[in-house]
């Protein structure tokens, strides 16, 4: 258990890493402003994966609050 714990708090603090690297990015910045110009929406999901999975069990993803927030400061609906 202890294992699981450490793991996915490092995946959050490099989920969070991630998505501050794209939110400041420039490129990130003018694909957002080029979809505003001509009002498109496009969904759009960084998140780093682990392959692998505990024996017997189903391997999930789902967003999380922080995936959430970043998605709705970077003007993203969904």
């Amino acid at each position: 258990m202890e294992f699981e714990k450490r793991l996915a708090r490092h995946l959050k603090r490099l989920n969070r890493a991630i998505q501050k690297l794209v939110a400041q990015s420039t490129e990130f910045g003018e694909l957002r402003k080029l979809l505003r110009e001509d009002r498109v929406e496009l969904a759009i999901y960084v998140v780093p994966l682990v392959g692998g999975k505990p024996a017997g069990e189903e391997l999930r993803f789902e967003l999380t609050d922080s995936d959430k927030y970043f998605l709705r400061q970077a003007g993203i609906r969904f």
